[in-house]
C-alpha cells in the first residue's frame, strides 16, 4: 500500500465506512483491488457505475446448479484511507465486527439481495500510478467457502438459491449516510444474517442462533434510543427499581440499570423490533394450514417462543426443535413452501413436539428477519415517520 504524507484520517466506523466517506470527501486515492465474492445464486445484473468506490461485477458463471458455491462476482474497490497500524496500548474493538472492508460489504449485500455471499481473496491489484490493466495477485487467498446440504428433501432456505438480481446493492448507497455507531451496528447484524445463511443447509441450529441474534443486534441498539436506562429498569423491573430507590443512595439506580441495560427486557425488544417492521405475508403462500397467521396477537406469541428457543439453546445446550429445522414441504408443484412444520406432532432424537411448540418453520423466520432489517436499515436514513406500522395492532 502507497501511504499518504496527510494526518491520518480519524477512524470513526466501520473500515467500508471510513473508506466511503474519505471517497466522498474527496481524498486522494492510495489503490484499488479486486476480489471475489461466492454464492450459489443464479445472478442476474451488476452495480458498475454510480456506486463508487465499490463496485459489483457479474461474472455471468456458465454451470449453475443449485447448491454449487461459485465465484459469481467480482468487487473492485478504491482505497482512500491509509489504515496502517492502530496504537497497541490498549485493546480496543469498538469498531469490530471480524472482517475487512470486502467482508462486510459481502454481508450488506446478502442483506439487501437475500442470497449467500461470502467474499474471496484478492486477485488483482491497482497502483494509483501503475499499469491500468492492474497486476493479478493472490497472496491472501482464503479457502474458497462450501455450502454442505444436509438433507435430501431439499433446502432449508430454499428462496437464498435459484435466481436473484444484484440490483438491490445499489440500495447500500444509504449505508454511508448512516452515522458511525449505526454503521457498525448494521454491519455486524449483517454478517451474523449472513453467517446464518451459510449454515442454514448443514447446521440448521446454529443458523436459528445466528438469525435471532442478527435480529437482536439491530433490536438492542433500536430500542436503547427509545427510552434511557433508567426508564427501563423502571418498567422491566418496577419492585426492583423501587427497592433501589429507597436504599437512597444517591445514583445507585441509574448505575445499576446502566450495568444490566442490554439484559433488561430481551424478549420484549426482539419482539417489539420485529412487530415494528415486520413485513407484509409473502406474495405467494401455500394452503392455510401450514400457513403462520400474520396478525401481531399471534406473531407476538411466536416471537417470544422462537426467544424462548434460542435461550434454551445458549444456556441450557437445547437445540432448536427439529421440525423448525427441516427443509419445508412444497405441498403441491410450483405452490410455495409450508410456512411451518405440518402435522400434529412430530418426533426426532429423542424429542417429541406438539405442532403449537413448533410454530415457524426457519424459511419463514429468514423472509421476516431480512425484511425487518431492511425496513430498520431505511427508516435509519429516512426523514422521522410517525405512520402506524404495517400492521396495527
Amino acid at each position: 500500500m502507497i501511504g499518504s504524507d496527510k494526518k491520518k484520517r480519524p477512524l470513526i466506523g466501520t473500515p467500508a465506512y471510513d473508506n466511503w466517506k474519505a471517497f466522498l470527501d474527496g481524498e486522494p486515492l492510495i489503490n484499488s483491488c479486486e476480489y471475489l465474492m461466492h454464492s450459489d445464486a443464479c445472478l442476474s445484473g451488476e452495480v458498475t457505475t454510480g456506486f463508487e468506490p465499490y463496485l459489483f461485477f457479474n461474472l455471468v458463471p456458465i454451470d449453475y446448479q443449485r447448491g454449487r458455491v461459485r465465484a459469481t462476482a467480482a468487487l473492485r474497490l478504491s482505497l482512500h484511507v491509509d489504515f496502517g497500524t492502530p496504537p497497541m496500548e490498549r485493546t480496543e474493538q469498538s469498531r469490530y465486527h471480524g472482517g475487512w472492508i470486502p467482508d462486510e460489504l459481502a454481508a450488506l449485500a446478502s442483506l439487501k439481495c437475500g442470497v449467500r455471499f461470502r467474499a474471496g481473496g484478492k486477485t488483482r491489484e491497482f497502483g494509483s500510478n501503475g499499469d491500468p490493466k492492474g497486476r493479478p495477485v493472490g497472496h491472501y487467498a482464503p479457502p474458497e467457502p462450501t455450502l454442505n446440504i444436509g438433507s435430501l428433501r431439499g433446502f432449508v432456505l430454499p428462496s437464498v438459491t435459484g435466481e436473484h438480481s444484484m440490483m438491490p446493492i445499489a440500495k447500500m448507497k444509504t449505508f454511508v449516510e448512516l452515522s458511525p455507531e449505526q454503521a457498525i451496528v448494521l454491519v455486524r447484524s449483517a454478517r451474523l444474517y449472513q453467517d446464518a445463511l451459510w449454515l442454514a443447509e448443514s447446521e440448521p441450529n446454529l443458523s436459528w442462533l445466528m438469525l435471532v441474534a442478527a435480529v437482536e443486534t439491530a433490536a438492542t441498539y433500536w430500542f436503547s434510543s427509545k427510552d434511557s436506562s433508567l426508564d427501563r429498569l423502571r418498567q422491566e423491573r418496577p419492585e426492583f427499581f423501587q427497592y433501589l430507590e429507597n436504599t437512597k443512595i444517591k445514583g445507585l439506580a441509574k448505575r445499576v440499570a446502566d450495568e444490566f441495560v442490554n439484559s433488561i427486557g430481551a424478549t420484549k425488544k426482539f419482539v417489539e423490533f420485529l412487530l415494528k417492521y415486520l413485513p407484509p405475508p409473502p406474495e405467494k403462500r401455500p394452503d392455510l394450514f401450514v400457513q403462520v397467521e400474520w396478525t401481531p396477537e399471534n406473531l407476538t406469541k411466536v416471537f417470544r417462543q422462537i426467544y424462548r428457543c434460542r435461550s434454551k439453546a445458549l444456556h441450557d445446550g437445547m437445540p432448536f426443535p427439529a421440525p423448525m429445522c427441516e427443509p419445508p414441504f412444497p405441498l403441491k408443484s410450483g405452490q410455495a413452501f409450508a410456512e411451518r412444520p405440518i402435522g400434529l406432532a412430530a418426533s426426532a432424537g429423542g424429542g417429541t413436539w406438539k405442532i403449537k411448540d413448533t410454530p415457524m418453520l426457519m424459511h419463514t423466520f429468514e423472509y421476516i428477519s431480512r425484511n425487518a432489517l431492511n425496513s430498520w436499515w431505511d427508516s435509519m436514513v429516512a426523514p422521522t415517520d410517525n405512520s402506524e406500522n404495517q400492521i396495527t395492532e
